[in-house]
């Protein structure tokens, strides 16, 4: 059994002819699913054009996208009996081209591999969680100044996201289509709200400016452990 994910983090991957499969992030599996109804990839000059349309789709706002993972991509699956080639063709003088098709073992990988991602939470690693593990090493004005910056700037981001979703929404894309955005466009705003809350805490100095746990830090360390996964 290999593992696949978009983060670093693992998730089973079916096996497809008794071949182990190398680890492959999902951004690596779902190449094409839902840019066509057959689950189609191209490659060589196409498979810049897809990263290009994947970036106009702004997919790369979820997943991590380069010519280079995608180009390995195929190879990887099509060895693996997850692609096959289903035909080649040309259009003027652009480069000869060849289409692949998603096998049932490739299908049931992807699925596998979502049904995964849908239902399990995984560990991930943010950076802004990392920056409030040692906020306190900065001046409490400062921190609230900072968090300031980033409530407008997740303002921004949000507003840019909702507005692309509702163009997107008059141009007859489904809802469906759209629920990676319309969740990254929750996120953020929840983030927000509780920044807001926050910068508030720091300002008003609600929030005491002191870090550490008292003397009774081993018997908390002893009934939570030392990770909560």
């Amino acid at each position: 059994m290999a593992t696949a994910s978009s983060n670093g983090e693992s998730a089973p991957v079916a096996n497809a002819s008794s071949v182990e499969l190398r680890t492959i992030p999902l951004s690596r599996i779902v190449v094409r699913e839902g840019f066509n109804p057959r689950g189609e990839v191209a490659e060589d000059s196409e498979l810049q054009a897809l990263a290009a349309t994947m970036r106009e789709r702004h997919h790369d706002e979820f997943i991590r996208l380069n010519f280079g993972t995608l180009y390995h991509t195929v190879e990887v699956l099509e060895r693996n009996g997850m692609i096959v080639s289903v035909e080649r063709e040309k259009e003027g003088r652009r480069p000869e081209r060849t289409i692949y098709q998603l096998t049932e073992p490739g299908r049931e990988l992807l699925v596998n591999v979502v049904s995964e991602i849908i239902a399990r939470p995984t560990r991930e690693y943010v950076n802004f969680a990392a920056g409030l593990m040692f906020m306190h090493h900065l001046e409490a004005s400062r921190a609230a100044q900072l968090l300031g910056e980033r409530i407008v700037a997740l303002a921004a981001t949000s507003e840019k996201l909702t507005q692309i979703m509702g163009e997107l929404r008059t141009a007859g894309v489904t809802r469906l289509a759209l629920i990676e955005l319309e969740h990254k466009i929750a996120m953020l705003e929840a983030e927000r709200e509780w920044v807001r809350k926050l910068e508030r805490e720091i300002s008003d100095g609600r929030l005491e400016w002191k870090a550490g746990i008292g003397s009774g830090h081993e018997v908390l360390r002893r009934r939570h452990g030392s990770s909560a996964h």
